[in-house]
């Protein structure tokens, strides 16, 4: 099992340093965004855009089945799934262009 991070894909090495009580963690030399470019696209990425799309819109659905006389709990509810849809569209958009200018 790799050292450092349990992100998926990340893989540090252990450099020893020169005192007795540290220790030197380099990550491999791969393109990162948040991990590796080739993890990126296909784990994260794909999640993001599950959330954007389908989790999201599922959210603002399960909102607009409350009962009426909850509209307190059914606003918040359908935000909550407006938010999140937004957030990770943008994200994996921002997360997209950055990997298309960094080969």
């Amino acid at each position: 099992m790799p050292t450092g991070s349990r992100y998926p894909g990340v893989r540090t090495e252990r450099l020893p340093a020169s005192t007795a009580v540290s220790a030197t963690l380099r990550t491999e030399e791969r393109p990162y965004l948040c991990v590796a470019h080739d993890v990126e696209q296909t784990m994260v990425q794909p999640l993001r855009l599950a959330a954007g799309l389908l989790g999201g819109p599922l959210v603002v659905y399960a909102a607009s089945q409350l009962p009426a006389e909850r509209p307190v709990l059914r606003a918040a509810t359908a935000a909550t799934g407006l938010g999140v849809s937004v957030w990770s569209l943008w994200i994996w958009q921002k997360a997209d262009a950055a990997m298309k200018r960094t080969p």
